[in-house]
């Protein structure tokens, strides 16, 4: 599509074998498990349990590649490989980093689902 600065919807269109549906479905469990993931990476920050971390980080990943956020994924697994080994300095600037730009994502993604349920 290429019309958003931070999302890239090509892969979930080729997942979706153009169902409109499974994208609404995608993109509705993306933004609600989202911010759910990012509050318990900074729980977990907060209870310096660095392993949390890297593990909510992982399953991030997967979820960042489907709405075609590959900076996300890169980002996710820094913060996997930092907190699974413990190089705990650059965790929570790199967890902010990822908050953010998740939320400039967000208003895109719910553009992107508008569109989906009003076809």
């Amino acid at each position: 599509m290429g019309k958003y600065e931070h999302i890239d919807m090509s892969y979930l269109d080729e997942l979706a074998l153009g169902s409109n549906e499974f994208k609404v479905e995608m993109i509705e469990s993306f933004l609600k498990s989202t911010p759910e993931s990012i509050m318990q990476m900074k729980e977990a920050i907060s209870a310096t349990n660095w392993k949390t971390v890297g593990g909510v980080a992982h399953k991030l990943k997967t979820s960042f590649s489907f709405v075609g956020m590959e900076n996300m994924v890169q980002l996710s697994r820094e913060i996997q490989d930092a907190g699974l080994e413990a190089r705990i300095e650059d965790i929570p600037r790199m967890v902010e980093e990822l908050e953010d730009y998740y939320l400039k994502s967000e208003v895109e993604l719910e553009n992107e689902l508008e569109e989906l349920k009003n076809n």
